[in-house]
């Protein structure tokens, strides 16, 4: 079987939201799959001393809002930048990784649903109840979700996969690695497609 796509990913990052909508679609078309790696931006900023596209500089901040809109538009998604941006992800973030436990064919449409919920807005997809009632709506077992988020094995795991990207290097989302070769940003979709197709260039 041919080796999965591994895709890191916060939930509130636009660019991240965008490339999840279409990134299991892409992996298919090449008999790939993908592999789900939610990480909390803020801890790898704070190891890497960077921070929120739009907390730089005016110039650069409106540059990227921008872009965030034109950019959903090209996808042919919907996006509406949050009042409250960005907020944490440590719950949504628990939740995916008990559905990887729990329900593994349902993780795509988790997070793809988490994700166009928030940047379609409002949607507190950080809170509990918001959250039990979406896993809810998937069909599964929406009650679990505190127990999920209060897990303590799962707060470490989460823990180790933000070490874990810093450690490979990663500062950003989406982090895209295809056999070993990263790429970083929605933007970088196109050349994933043409590594999928010849198998490196």
């Amino acid at each position: 079987m041919s080796k999965a796509i591994e895709f890191w990913f916060d939930f509130v990052s636009p660019y991240a939201y965008i490339a999840s909508q279409s990134i299991e679609a892409l992996a298919a078309k090449y008999g790939r799959t993908v592999e789900w790696k939610p990480i909390l931006l803020g801890q790898v900023f704070k190891s890497t001393g960077s921070g929120p596209l739009t907390m730089r500089p005016p110039m650069m901040t409106n540059y990227y809002k921008n872009d965030f809109v034109r950019s959903a538009r090209y996808a042919g998604v919907p996006f509406v930048l949050p009042e409250v941006f960005p907020i944490g992800t440590q719950n949504t973030a628990r939740v995916c990784l008990w559905l990887q436990e729990t329900a593994p064919e349902r993780v795509g449409d988790f997070v793809r649903g988490v994700m166009r919920a928030y940047f379609s807005g409002p949607a507190a997809i950080n809170d509990l109840a918001w959250l039990s009632n979406f896993v809810g709506r998937l069909g599964l077992d929406g009650t679990q979700v505190a127990d999920a988020c209060s897990d303590a094995d799962r707060k470490e795991r989460l823990k180790q996969a933000c070490e874990a990207a810093v450690t490979q290097g990663i500062f950003g989302a989406p982090w895209i690695v295809v056999d070993g070769e990263s790429f970083w940003g929605n933007d970088r979709l196109p050349q994933v497609e043409k590594w999928l197709a010849t198998g490196g260039f």
